[in-house]
């Protein structure tokens, strides 16, 4: 059971565990060089230990490093890691001559502490577990998506679930069965949709609806990543354009603030998760059209 085991928590706001908190420090050299110490001096190594992490830049992954060399030479032999957002999972293939799998490097750098499970949320795709060592993938989508339906400030009996791509076509497809299964008494229409991307700059030039009418009702896009929202913009404009109602937005991850702020301006709800960060939604404008859900243990299959 997971409250048997410490936890690391490396980010101090997410604590996704039941466990006992080891107090540490991070730090920095005076060279720039960053440094890590556990400091609890009660621990009993035989319980095993799990680090929380939520990745923000290099440096969050630098120290799930670090600290799971600290743990080790402490003495500590099972070792597990959370950390929900897993770094350059969108760099999952070389586009361009030239360029690095920069997935496969941090997954490297992931493998070589050698965790006895690496849990994740929401991959971009199936490269990052592929890649990486005792994958776990959190399964968390399935009761955000069904929040989101009951959430809404109309009983709307039948939804359009929008896939933004081919390639999130098999994990849309999915939530959109376990809506039917639990919820018969609403009809969910799985609406697939395209993009066209330029390859070497990463422009967005085209976005098609395979639908022709959309009938009004409420129109929900799923997807993992929102980064500054373009892809949601073009695509929301679209399902407009195709008649849809009220039109919402649910990524599993977003990376950045000033993206949430351009889809609150557009759509009429929009869902993320904390997996990056505690998005504060009184900063936001459109407040109560935004929802941040909070990854914890009661609600992870691990």
């Amino acid at each position: 059971m997971m409250q048997t085991k410490y936890a690391l928590n490396l980010d101090p706001k997410f604590n996704p565990t039941e466990g006992h908190e080891l107090a540490h420090k991070q730090l920095d050299f005076k060279g720039g060089e960053p440094h890590f110490q556990i400091i609890d001096e009660s621990v009993s190594t035989d319980l095993g230990l799990i680090i929380t992490q939520r990745y923000n830049n290099v440096r969050d992954l630098i120290m799930v490093v670090l600290a799971n060399d600290a743990a080790k030479r402490m003495g500590f032999k099972n070792i597990e890691l959370i950390m929900p957002y897993f770094p350059a999972a969108r760099q999952d293939r070389v586009c361009n001559e030239g360029e690095p799998l920069t997935i496969k490097i941090f997954a490297d750098m992931i493998n070589g502490c050698a965790f006895d499970k690496v849990s994740i949320y929401r991959p971009h795709s199936e490269v990052t577990p592929a890649l990486l060592d005792n994958c776990v993938q959190l399964e968390l989508d399935n009761d955000f998506v069904s929040e989101i339906i009951l959430d809404a400030v109309n009983p709307y009996i039948t939804w359009n679930i929008a896939c933004p791509d081919a390639g999130a076509g098999k994990r849309v497809a999915g939530i959109v069965k376990h809506l039917t299964n639990s919820m018969p008494h609403r009809n969910f229409n799985l609406i697939r949709c395209e993009k066209v991307r330029d390859v070497k700059d990463g422009s967005l030039k085209e976005f098609h609806v395979q639908a022709d009418d959309l009938n009004g009702y409420p129109t929900l896009i799923v997807d993992d990543i929102n980064s500054m929202g373009g892809t949601f913009l073009g695509l929301g404009g679209v399902l407009r354009f195709k008649n849809c109602g009220p039109l919402m937005l649910f990524t599993s991850h977003s990376d950045c603030r000033q993206g949430i702020e351009r889809v609150c301006e557009f759509f009429d709800r929009v869902y993320t998760s904390n997996s990056r960060k505690d998005w504060d939604t009184h900063n936001f404008p459109g407040v109560s059209r935004f929802k941040c859900f909070d990854i914890t243990v009661k609600n992870m299959t691990v």
